[in-house]
């Protein structure tokens, strides 16, 4: 799988960041869907194929740490970023198991931000 077969959910309460990594990942070839909080990315989960998700912690509804347990409880994860402001508070076995592949730290360069979705994809890639 490459970055242009991949399609990707931002999951942010801010509009500024949603769009800018929206034309990034696109510029590199992904299918981009966005949504402002938790509830909307899981009424986007329901209608689109997800193969990676970025999602911030602190949203406004639904916050994506309740994103991920809400998920999990239904029995579904899918191969997160999670997106913090300042320190990782969370369990590291917790995250691993709600899906989560990496935690970043804002603010993230965007050659940063295509760097780690190459690195992923690459990573998830079926025989890596």
């Amino acid at each position: 799988m490459t970055l242009a077969e991949t399609s990707i959910l931002i999951v942010d309460d801010e509009p500024v960041l949603r769009l800018t990594f929206s034309v990034l990942l696109e510029k590199a070839g992904a299918t981009v869907h966005t949504a402002g909080d938790g509830l909307e990315a899981i009424e986007v989960l329901a209608k689109e194929h997800i193969d990676i998700m970025l999602t911030d912690k602190q949203m406004p509804r639904m916050d994506g740490l309740t994103l991920l347990r809400t998920l999990y409880k239904s029995g579904t994860t899918v191969p997160s970023v999670f997106f913090v402001n300042g320190i990782d508070a969370e369990s590291q076995a917790e995250m691993q198991q709600l899906g989560v592949l990496e935690t970043v730290t804002k603010p993230l360069h965007p050659r940063d931000l295509i760097s780690l979705f190459e690195r992923l994809v690459t990573m998830l890639a079926p025989g890596a």
